[in-house]
């Protein structure tokens, strides 16, 4: 049995509906359910997930658990929150799977690894818990670090790293669909300089699944496509077919404008200025993705959108 946390957001409902393709038996440990899951045939388990004996009690001997549940802070206002759910339920999570010889599977996040100002960036040989001032890349850096702690004291698992997720069935959205969203909705558009890597979403689940399956006990990238915020919203352009304004702002105008926004954050803007160019050779050697064309993610990603926000067009 599958056991997936986190099943409704982004990449927990990708995950789950990639493992059903494989003929997998999963269940879900949610505090809710919603959209995102209808019409799926699995198990759900419905409780509050950070209660000892509701893990104790769903999650068997030799399940494989992915644990996707995460809490993302983008504005840093939400300290307790985020602590709880990053670190928390993962400590919780590991404990268990160690008593019980579950496969572990932890999806982590780029933001966590140290970024050098030039070059490309590997798996960190280590993660520095204090250097972020972000409750999110903190919190999630102290989760990864308890996980591969715990795979070298033997727990059979394994840290998958996203880089920013994009594609079908973004039912939040997710910042990235709430950017693309902006995009195909606005014909004046706001530049600035920096950017980011970006995976389809279908590529984490396979990756996902590749991992589970696996007996190799690992941290792996998973990192696709290298664009500028300004490329981003050319190629969306390009894919509407509906001309843009594309207009670059000085980058002291930005971080005094963040100062009135409540969209946007000076950590959402630090993190697009830094180094963004990550190693995939692990991703392809040790879990043969070869990730989806960019234009291809999204296309599907704008047609998804289009259909399911059409009251916001």
């Amino acid at each position: 049995m599958f056991i997936v946390t986190g099943a409704t957001g982004h990449i927990g409902n990708n995950i789950v509906r990639y493992l059903l393709k494989q003929g997998e038996q999963v269940k879900v440990l949610v505090r809710k359910l919603d959209q995102s899951l209808e019409g799926l045939t699995i198990a759900y388990a419905m409780h509050d997930e950070f209660d000892d004996r509701f893990l104790e009690q769903e999650i068997n001997e030799h399940d494989i658990i992915i644990h996707c549940a995460a809490f993302i802070d983008l504005m840093n206002k939400k300290l307790l929150t985020t602590f709880r759910t990053n670190v928390g339920l993962t400590k919780r999570l590991l404990e268990i799977a160690k008593r019980k010889s579950n496969r572990f599977i932890y999806l982590s996040s780029v933001d966590v690894i140290p970024k050098h100002k030039r070059g490309l960036i590997k798996e960190p040989l280590q993660i520095d818990e204090k250097k972020s001032k972000s409750y999110y890349k903190t919190s999630k850096a102290i989760a990864t670090n308890l996980v591969l702690k715990a795979i070298q004291e033997g727990l059979n698992g394994m840290v998958l790293y996203p880089a920013a997720v994009v594609g079908i069935h973004d039912y939040k959205p997710s910042a990235a669909g709430r950017e693309i969203l902006h995009v195909i909705r606005h014909q004046f558009l706001f530049s600035l300089h920096g950017g980011y890597s970006f995976i389809d979403v279908e590529d984490i689940a396979k990756a996902a699944y590749r991992g589970a399956t696996s007996t190799i006990c690992d941290h792996i990238i998973l990192s696709a496509h290298e664009i500028t915020i300004k490329g981003l919203y050319m190629a969306i352009e390009r894919l509407t077919k509906k001309p843009k304004w594309i207009i670059p702002l000085p980058m002291i105008i930005v971080r005094l404008a963040i100062l009135f926004s409540r969209k946007y954050s000076q950590m959402m803007i630090t993190t697009i200025q830094e180094n963004y160019h990550y190693d995939q050779q692990k991703m392809r050697d040790v879990l043969h993705i070869i990730p989806k064309p960019l234009d291809q993610t999204l296309k599907e990603t704008i047609q998804w959108l289009d259909l399911h926000y059409p009251s916001q067009k």
